[in-house]
């Protein structure tokens, strides 16, 4: 069996918590990984000395208190909508920032979300158009020696794994796989049959639960095993897919303490794929 590396992101903890002192935590927890994310002050700094600094700073620390980097990620995509051609230079910048991060700190896998639908373009036009856009920024990744993980995310589109798949058929395997987030499959499929459906193309994994309560009232994501999630299940899928990647928590914080649900996330995890 494969000895999964379990790692935290930094949207585990409020933003209150300073990005470094999320990553001491994590490494004092006993985290194997932690994924931090670029921001909006970062395409800022980017092709400045200043940006450079920073991320090296990061890793440095990193590697100080023995965690690893393999992923970044970046919640600039929600603000960025990919299918909006206003946003092409910004959407442009912020996979340069991530791939630069990326390559500075060792990781070799960049989280994306493909882009929100947008009322105006039929379902199909838009499929089409994101595979256009993402072509188009694929030599950024080959440049800075980067995959792109495209995320299934709650966008309205490539709600399926068959529309996963097919998406990224059509997409470089080197360049592109999936970021496959086992929560956000919740309620309307099931993550079992993303991971078979997708084997071969997953590059990282983003772990969470998603509690369904009988009456549809009260949905919501939480610590791992204390949702509705088919633990085992999505264990024995990733096996059998020969997975072996990352598997990153992304919860939410509680709100009565901004490190807890990070430690009870590490607890679970161990539990689940220890």
């Amino acid at each position: 069996m494969p000895r999964f590396k379990l790692g935290v992101n930094r949207w585990s903890y409020p933003s209150s918590v300073k990005l470094e002192d999320a990553l001491r935590h994590a490494a004092r927890t006993g985290f194997d990984l932690f994924e931090p994310a670029v921001e909006e002050d970062d395409l800022r700094l980017l092709g400045r000395d200043e940006f450079d600094r920073r991320w090296k700073g990061l890793g440095e620390l990193a590697s100080s208190l023995g965690i690893g980097i393999e992923t970044v990620a970046t919640g600039l995509f929600w603000r960025y909508n990919p299918l909006v051609d206003s946003n092409a230079g910004v959407v442009r910048r912020i996979v340069e920032a991530e791939a630069r991060a990326a390559n500075i700190l060792g990781a070799k896998v960049i989280l994306v979300v493909p882009g929100l639908a947008v009322p105006e373009m039929g379902y199909d036009e838009q499929l089409e158009k994101l595979k256009r856009v993402w072509r188009a920024l694929a030599p950024i990744a080959r440049e800075y020696g980067v995959r792109i993980g495209v995320e299934n995310v709650w966008n309205r589109l490539l709600a399926g794994p068959l529309e996963m798949k097919w998406f990224l058929e059509d997409l470089e395997p080197e360049v592109f796989g999936a970021y496959f987030d086992v929560g956000n499959v919740l309620p309307h499929s099931m993550p079992e049959h993303w991971i078979r459906l997708l084997k071969g193309r997953i590059v990282a994994v983003h772990v969470k639960d998603f509690y369904i309560p009988p009456t549809l009232d009260g949905l919501r994501f939480g610590v791992p095993l204390t949702g509705s999630i088919n633990w085992p299940g999505v264990r024995r899928a990733l096996e059998d897919a020969g997975y072996s990647g990352p598997i990153t928590a992304e919860v939410p914080p509680y709100p009565g303490d901004p490190y807890k649900a990070a430690e009870d996330t590490l607890t679970a995890l161990r539990k689940i794929f220890g």
